[in-house]
């Protein structure tokens, strides 16, 4: 069995890439996990899929992976195509549950290493399709403040807050609160820019002053 040591994990549900990494994410500061070499089409399988793998194949692999600063072996395996490195962390029956993509270092060089290594082929099948996020995570989480701002906004009728960041959004003064809302809302279905990413940090500001 070959291992790959001391590697970072962002786990989450669907991917994430490595520049939407925040400081503030639960990052898992793996010590040894088992690294299994695989085919490009079984990678694309996984970077697209939830998978499920035969618990009879997987029952090598537990207890394997060990945590910095913790007791915990939770199973997790390292595949790589020598082409792109993942993490992925599987339940007991062999569902997958969480997935990782790697810091540019580590899947450097473990691709490196998983060259050298024989293929192995895994027995899965597919099961839902992972999530394809057409925009970034910042931008995502910029328009739920922006979306959940408008919908309060709406709730209270407050004309006075609308206005404001109506002004700082389309540089006007517009006194129809209807309008206001409807061209917010447009605006909001439009790809992710600069204005809303200052018009959400403005919104959040105005939360932080009332502390």
């Amino acid at each position: 069995m070959h291992y790959y040591y001391d590697v970072l994990g962002n786990f989450d549900e669907n991917y994430l890439e490595f520049y939407e990494w925040e400081k503030n994410d639960p990052f898992t500061l793996i010590k040894k996990v088992p690294l299994v070499r695989i085919n490009n089409k079984d990678m694309l399988d996984l970077l697209t899929y939830k998978i499920q793998i035969k618990s009879s194949w997987l029952e090598k692999y537990k207890e394997k992976t060990t945590l910095k600063n913790s007791k915990e072996k939770p199973l997790i395996i390292l595949f790589s195509s020598t082409k792109t490195s993942i993490l992925l962390e599987f339940d007991e029956n062999g569902k997958s549950m969480y997935c990782s993509k790697l810091l540019v270092e580590d899947e450097n060089n473990c691709n490196e290493y998983a060259y050298s290594m024989k293929e192995i082929s895994v027995p899965y099948e597919k099961l839902e399709k992972l999530e394809t996020r057409k925009e970034f995570r910042k931008a995502l989480e910029d328009k739920k403040v922006l979306k959940t701002e408008l919908k309060m906004l709406e709730e209270e009728t407050n004309l006075e807050k609308c206005q404001f960041i109506y002004y700082e959004w389309f540089g006007s003064l517009e006194n129809d609160f209807n309008k206001m809302i409807k061209d917010c809302k447009k605006e909001l279905e439009k790809d992710y820019n600069l204005k809303m990413h200052q018009i959400a940090e403005l919104v959040k500001l105005t939360y932080r002053e009332r502390l």
